[in-house]
Formats: C-alpha cells, sequence, structure tokens
C-alpha cells in the first residue's frame, strides 16, 4: 500500500479530490489517503469523508502562526513578500503587481520601508533564474521547521501532494518533506494560480495544470522543468460535462423564485478584495427593465461577503436591500455551515452547475465563471465599469485596469465573451446575447478547449493515473 499525504487548504481543493473521483480512484489503486486541512475544517472533514483508507489530520496551521512569530517574523513578513511579487517577466505580472500594491496599502510603517528596500531584489528576481533558485534555496536553508515529524513517521508518506506550490502554509510542509526525501506534487485547482502567486515556496517536483498555456506559465514564469508538468487537465469540471449535479430547471426556479417565462441573467460577483460590486447589480437592475425581452437578475455573491471585514459584510447586506427593492432581482442564498457561519461552501456545485445551464447569459468580472460558462456554451459578459471612489479607506482596483490580467486578456483575445466598459456597453451585450444565444459560440468553445483542454470527461481519470504513478515511483 502506497501513502499518500494530501494537503488542502479550503473548500474547493477539498471539492477537487472528494466531490470528483479522484480520491475514490487513488483508494482502489491502492493508496491510503492522509488528508491534511486547516484546524477549523477538521472535525467537518473527518465526519464527511474520513472512512476506510482515507484518514484526516490536521496541517497545523496554528503552530505554522506561531513558528511564523516566534522565529525571525519580520524577515519572514519581507521575504514572503518577495517571494510573491516575484516571477520571470517573461509571463504578465499584473496579477502579482496587484498583490504587491495590496501588501503594501496595509503595511505597517517598518515594513513599507523594508519594502522600498527590497524592491532591487524584485527586479533582480523576474530577470535572473540563477536568483530565483538562490532565493527558494534560502528559505529551504533557513526556513525549514520541524512541525510535521511525527506524522512523517507514523504515516510514512510516499508522496505529499498540495493544492498550492507552497504559495501558502503548505510551503512548510513541504520544505521537510523535501528535507526528508519525499517525493513532491502540486495540483492546480485554481485558474489563475501559475500566474498570480509568484515565486513557489519550495522546491516541489511535480506539477499537474490544466492546459498548454498552465505549462507554459508554470515554465517560463517560475521556472518548472516541463519534463515535471503534467497537463491532467481540470477534474472538477468532469462533473459538469456529464450533467451529474444539476437540479432540474422546475425546482431550480422554484428554489430561487424565478419566473420560467422570462430571460435568466446570472451575475456572479467579484473578489472584494479587487472592487465594490454593489453598482454593477444596481446597473444591471436598472437595466433590466429597458430590455427588449423580459428578464430577471439571479445574483451570486462571492465567499468574501461572508468574511468578517465590516465592509464586505456591509456590501453583502446593500445587494440584499437591491433585491428587495426591485422584484426580478434575486440573490442565491448562502447555506449554513460548521461553526454556524453562513457561505457559500466549497461544494455546491449543483447550485453553480444548475445556474450556469438555466441563465440565459452570465456577467462578471473575469472570474474562473467564465470558464465554466464557456463549458456551458453560455454567452458571458465582463463589466469591468468602474466605480468612483472604490472601497472608502481600503485598497481597491478600478474595474477598467482587469481586462489587462492574464486570465482576462486570454479571454480577450479569443474573443470568447464581450467587455462592457460603460453602462451602454453593458446594454448592449446583453441583448445581443439575449437575442442570439449563439453568438461567439465558436469563440468560446476554442477558449474552453485552450483552457480546460480535456472535455471528453476524462481529466479525473489521467490526473489520478498521474498522482499514482508518482506515488509509486515511477
Amino acid at each position: 500500500m502506497k501513502t499518500i499525504f494530501i494537503c488542502l487548504d479550503f473548500g474547493l481543493p477539498l471539492a477537487y479530490f472528494f466531490e470528483t473521483d479522484l480520491a475514490r480512484l487513488l483508494v482502489e489503486r491502492g493508496a491510503r489517503l492522509v488528508v491534511l486541512v486547516p484546524e477549523a475544517m477538521l472535525a467537518f472533514t473527518r465526519q464527511k469523508y474520513q472512512r476506510g483508507n482515507v484518514l484526516v489530520e490536521s496541517i497545523r496551521d496554528d503552530r505554522v502562526e506561531a513558528y511564523r512569530h516566534r522565529h525571525l517574523s519580520r524577515l519572514q513578513t519581507v521575504l514572503e513578500y518577495i517571494r510573491r511579487a516575484s516571477a520571470d517577466r517573461a509571463i504578465p505580472l499584473t496579477y502579482v503587481d496587484t498583490h504587491r500594491k495590496r501588501k503594501e496599502n496595509y503595511a505597517p510603517t517598518w515594513q513599507k520601508i523594508l519594502y522600498r528596500f527590497v524592491r532591487p531584489v524584485i527586479w533582480l528576481l523576474r530577470r535572473s533564474r540563477r536568483a530565483r533558485r538562490l532565493f527558494v534555496d534560502g528559505l529551504h536553508r533557513y526556513f525549514t521547521t520541524d512541525l510535521y515529524g511525527d506524522l512523517f513517521d507514523r504515516y510514512r508518506p510516499d508522496l505529499i501532494v498540495s493544492n498550492t506550490a507552497g504559495w501558502r502554509e503548505d510551503q512548510f510542509l513541504l520544505r521537510e518533506a523535501i528535507r526528508r526525501g519525499i517525493r513532491t506534487a502540486t495540483v492546480i485547482v485554481g485558474w489563475d494560480n501559475p500566474s498570480s502567486q509568484g515565486l513557489p515556496g519550495a522546491r516541489v517536483e511535480y506539477v499537474n495544470v490544466w492546459s498548454e498555456v498552465h505549462k507554459w506559465e508554470m515554465a517560463a514564469g517560475v521556472d518548472w522543468p516541463e519534463d515535471k508538468i503534467h497537463i491532467g487537465g481540470m477534474p472538477l469540471y468532469d462533473g459538469y460535462l456529464d450533467g451529474r449535479w444539476q437540479i432540474g430547471r422546475e425546482e431550480y426556479f422554484r428554489r430561487h423564485h424565478l419566473d420560467p417565462r422570462k430571460k435568466l441573467v446570472a451575475f456572479a460577483a467579484t473578489a472584494l478584495s479587487i472592487s465594490p460590486n454593489l453598482h454593477l447589480i444596481e446597473l444591471l437592475a436598472r437595466t433590466l427593465g429597458e430590455l427588449s425581452r423580459p428578464a430577471q437578475l439571479l445574483i451570486r455573491l462571492h465567499p468574501n461577503h461572508f468574511k468578517s471585514q465590516k465592509h464586505y459584510r456591509q456590501e453583502a447586506q446593500a445587494i440584499y436591500e437591491v433585491a428587495r427593492r426591485f422584484p426580478d432581482v434575486h440573490v442565491v442564498e448562502p447555506a449554513e455551515v460548521p461553526g454556524g457561519l453562513e457561505r457559500y461552501s466549497g461544494e455546491d456545485f449543483p447550485e453553480k452547475a444548475s445556474m450556469l445551464a438555466y441563465c440565459d447569459v452570465l456577467v462578471t468580472v473575469y472570474s474562473t465563471m467564465v470558464v465554466e460558462a464557456a463549458l456551458h456554451d453560455k454567452p458571458f459578459v465582463s463589466a469591468c465599469i468602474d466605480v468612483p471612489g472604490g472601497w472608502k479607506n481600503e485598497f481597491w482596483v478600478p474595474l477598467h485596469e482587469v481586462p489587462g490580467w492574464p486570465t482576462a486578456a486570454r479571454v480577450n483575445k479569443m474573443k470568447a465573451g464581450k467587455l462592457a466598459l460603460t453602462p451602454d456597453e453593458l446594454r448592449a451585450a446583453l441583448e445581443a446575447y439575449l437575442s442570439d444565444p449563439g453568438l461567439d459560440r465558436a469563440e468560446r468553445r476554442a477558449f474552453v478547449e485552450s483552457e480546460v483542454t480535456y472535455l471528453d470527461g476524462s481529466a479525473t481519470r489521467r490526473t489520478a493515473e498521474f498522482l499514482w504513478s508518482l506515488a509509486e515511483g515511477k
């Protein structure tokens, strides 16, 4: 029996393994899976998934946080800033530059001074492969912990798989595993991860990506050896392709109080760390009455709306108020999750699959849901209409900058959807797609083939075979 550690730090990567057949296929091959999750997810994950050869342990995020504060904490903070801001300039760096600006915006004075001081280091790392290698080597030499030794001794893993390449707290687990000579791999779960996370925080050996585009970003951007990059597609999207999650149309419309006689415009909110969404929702609510066909709006909030930040919560309440004022505006209600919190869970694929199956057009700001909409052959509009002032006293990004980001630029290059920079352009785009749903169909198909690779439902199997081959030492 081969033992595989799987490090998962939030709901979507958990779904990647367990709401697909990926975990099951690995267990059937003869694997024992030890799933490491944050302490807050431990009880829930054990109750739902621990059985047979699937065991659940804590990723010890509390101990990692203590280590960060105890051991050269200021140096670790600065090095993490440098890491996230660094990749080869051969790939677009607009994502990492946005993160850099956000970190600088919220930093205390001493950090801002240090961040300015180390900018020449970032300049060098963006231009020198050797410098990048030395930087990651330094992370291994000076910041490899012994937080997981008892787990390694108890389970003796043959392979460590993480949902990031040391881009988050998993970097400490991965470095410790590498010191012990254990094989390591990462799976790309987020569409923008290869272009947004900066340098890996550990010398991870193998990576499973969605596409040739991801392969190029990993090779050209962070020096990943091409022979260690496997294109396995996106296992979660197999569930969209085979329709396993889809709720019946009548039931779905009843659940959200929708009118089956009206066109359905779906709105997927953007990350609140970028920009407010309220102005777009208010604009869409007003625009419904100006369209030539009766239409209604269904809003999917962003997961950040359920976080504790005051301005996130305030916007969520304001969106609910819009729904109360406009009878044709509806909001997807969150589910209650362990701990008494309300949010969209990482496993609410029946909701997303049904929204995409039954909407007539999706409006968003280049979120990953544009890929998912294209998988469902649904037209989409990226509404990059600026809001005056953005977030008050908080970091924000003018939405007109977003079309230049790597994933957004690929959407535009393929002409897979429409871009709206003004209210008139948004209204025109909605009219065009509601009049002709087949508009841009060929472009959508070419786009999703480029981004996802496997549209035959084989991504889960391909990924399982790849990970199993690594566990066997092949």
